[in-house]
């Protein structure tokens, strides 16, 4: 199950879309394995679309919420709508991404899961 406040789903589409789109591209003119067996291809994915992720979240998890002033005790409260998933706002899932993209380079090329 998927938890995701807002536009938080993000996070898991652009990685997605990107990747998608990027081995069906690379497919059409290396072959059509290319970009599941090269040690390269989807990392570097990864790490674009981390980007992308980052740069979307920011852009709109920065945007300033509504003020409005409580009646009663004349107290202000600040409504403004988050863009998480899984309780992480979307910019910081950047760098969950990025992570993956290391770890998956790193047992690309053997450093770890030697088979």
């Amino acid at each position: 199950m998927v938890v995701w406040k807002g536009w938080g789903i993000l996070a898991l589409i652009i990685p997605l879309v990107i990747s998608l789109a990027t081995g069906s591209t690379l497919g059409s003119y290396y072959g059509e394995n290319f970009y599941k067996d090269s040690t390269w291809a989807m990392p570097l994915v990864l790490c674009v679309s981390s980007v992308i992720v980052f740069m979307v979240g920011y852009k709109i998890n920065s945007k300033l919420g509504k003020i409005v002033i409580d009646p009663e005790n004349n107290e202000q409260i600040e409504l403004k709508t988050t863009h998480s998933m899984f309780w992480i706002p979307l910019q910081y899932w950047s760098l969950i991404i990025l992570a993956m993209a290391i770890w998956m380079y790193v047992a690309n090329i053997g450093l770890i899961y030697k088979g």
